[in-house]
């Protein structure tokens, strides 16, 4: 495969928050610690060496949760290493989904590997280990269930709601029959199929079989993948529950925030609760909240009551009851982990950004953000295609009809631009209104009106030039949309849409080698992966 890239700015697809902080615009600095770049780590860990981690409580947890599976030798040795003062952590996180879900998890880990690399070799004296954080508290099922392939969607059917990564997977097996059907017969779907059959039917929860997957891909690159979801690492959390629930704090912090970030023209990611804590069982995840009269606590839409005492005793003995939300989530990751690096999506930076008082408040360290790697993957097929119709992967970064229209007025043998003719227009109406006016102030809305029925009958009349030159080019206004809904199905990006079994019953282990030896997370730039001359 070959690379090229491009700015994120150019693509459309990123928040004016993230472009911003790409590019450590002044008004956004006030919002993190870290600038965005590979000499910043060296203060990045000197400030996360200040803070005590429990590095023993970690690897005791994380050996608990490798317990029954395979323990590669890389991955081994990052849970020794974890326990040293010298190793940092370089961390992604992401919910467990069916099948890993969209194709941008696995660009997430990638780009959590590759950025441990980077840092290994830049800073020889210290040890840093990739991490991915599986959110197993998430309880959004509707959001991790399915995937699309071939186009259809394979969807796994539960009637549970609760921590997705507690959900039992034996009820995958009409989902993994479904896949079998559209696989195929071959050296790469057989090696799915008993991947995904070992995964979820010979292990009892999502949070299991995700672990396994990922360890089945990239244990052999050190990554350590760690389940929030465990009691031992909520007791660590504990206290900041605690405070959560008595102080409530955040709140007024991060609403503070928000109003900042406002001011400046920013959207808003996410938004806090006086209780940003679930209630969490294996029936269900709840919000707590603070009853009426303000004695104690509720769990929304069930009958449970807690009063002050009752939910203090709870969390002392229960601290895996208490789910962190958005807002704390990312506190008690970084409160375990000894992180330097946070590697996430747009949205999950721009939410990100809205935290670092909530951490300066629990004296817990805020990492450098750093934005996962993006890519479209554009096969053989589809770039032989682009080169006979001459398009270039810089100006797919459009609608549908934008490019047609641009093919289209760039081939024909006519000129097709409307824009001159269009202002000639509008300077004759604007001198008659002027005239107009002069005469008599009242024709004013009477030539108005009617330049705006001959904007609208010039716009209508260059729309049915266009489709009659389109008609001329009918194969190739085909292609070109076949090719946008190839790379842009449902008309967004490949990786927030596709799943990576397509791509692996084409290219097998090499789509993901090919990523481990391309992506570059402190590149900062969009990459597109071609495979053509």
């Amino acid at each position: 495969m070959k690379k090229q890239t491009i700015p994120y700015a150019q693509t459309g697809y990123f928040s004016q928050t993230v472009l911003h902080y790409l590019a450590n615009e002044p008004q956004l600095q006030h919002f993190y610690r870290h600038p965005f770049s590979l000499d910043a780590f060296e203060k990045v860990v000197q400030v996360a060496t200040r803070q005590n981690y429990p590095r023993t409580e970690l690897v005791a947890a994380l050996h608990r949760h490798y317990n029954g599976f395979s323990l590669l030798p890389a991955v081994s040795a990052n849970l020794e290493a974890l326990e040293q003062p010298n190793t940092f952590a370089v961390v992604t996180g992401h919910q467990p989904c069916l099948f890993t879900g969209p194709l941008y998890f696995i660009y997430k880990i990638v780009s959590a590997i590759n950025l441990a690399r980077q840092l290994n070799t830049a800073y020889p004296q210290r040890h840093f280990v990739p991490v991915y954080w599986m959110g197993a508290d998430d309880h959004d099922f509707e959001e991790i269930n399915h995937v699309h392939l071939f186009g259809k969607t394979l969807a796994w059917q539960q009637p549970k709601r609760t921590a997705t990564g507690r959900l039992h997977t034996h009820t995958v097996a009409p989902v993994i029959e479904e896949l079998k059907t559209l696989a195929g017969n071959t050296e790469n779907s057989q090696y799915l199929l008993q991947l995904f059959t070992q995964a979820y039917l010979q292990h009892d929860t999502l949070a299991q079989a995700t672990r396994y997957i990922v360890n089945e891909w990239f244990g052999q690159y050190g990554l350590v993948v760690v389940n929030q979801d465990d009691a031992q690492l909520k007791q660590l959390f504990a206290p900041i529950a605690h405070a959560e629930l008595f102080e409530a704090k955040s709140y007024n912090l991060v609403q503070e925030t928000n109003k900042q970030l406002s001011g400046f023209g920013y959207v808003n990611q996410a938004y806090a609760r006086p209780v940003n804590l679930f209630y969490l069982t294996d029936d269900f995840r709840e919000r707590i909240v603070r009853n009426n009269l303000g004695n104690g606590f509720d769990v929304l839409n069930t009958q449970l009551h807690f009063s002050d005492a009752q939910i203090e005793n709870e969390l002392k003995q229960h601290p895996e009851r208490f789910s962190p939300n958005v807002i704390l989530r990312p506190v008690y990751q970084q409160l375990v982990l000894p992180s330097v690096a946070y590697i996430g999506g747009g949205g999950e930076l721009a939410y990100w950004l809205q935290l670092q008082s909530v951490f300066e408040l629990y004296g817990v360290n805020y990492p450098m953000l750093v934005l996962r790697n993006s890519v479209l993957w554009i096969d053989s097929p589809v770039w032989n295609k682009m080169k006979q119709l001459s398009l270039q992967p810089h100006a797919l970064f459009t609608t549908p009809d934008a490019l047609v229209n641009a093919y289209v007025a760039k081939n024909s043998g006519h000129v097709l631009n409307f824009a001159q003719p269009k202002q000639q227009i509008e300077q004759i109406f604007d001198h008659i209104l002027q005239q107009a006016v002069a005469i008599d102030p009242t024709l004013q809305a009477s030539v108005l009106a009617e330049t705006a029925k001959m904007k609208s009958s010039f716009e209508v009349l260059e729309a049915k030039i266009l489709r009659a030159e389109k008609r001329k080019f009918e194969i190739s206004v085909q292609q070109i949309r076949n090719i946008m809904g190839r790379l842009f199905p449902n008309g967004t990006l490949q990786e927030r849409y596709d799943n990576v079994i397509a791509y692996y019953l084409q290219y097998g282990d090499l789509f993901i080698d090919t990523l481990l030896k391309t992506l570059d997370p402190m590149e900062k730039q969009f990459t597109i992966l071609y495979s053509g001359a």
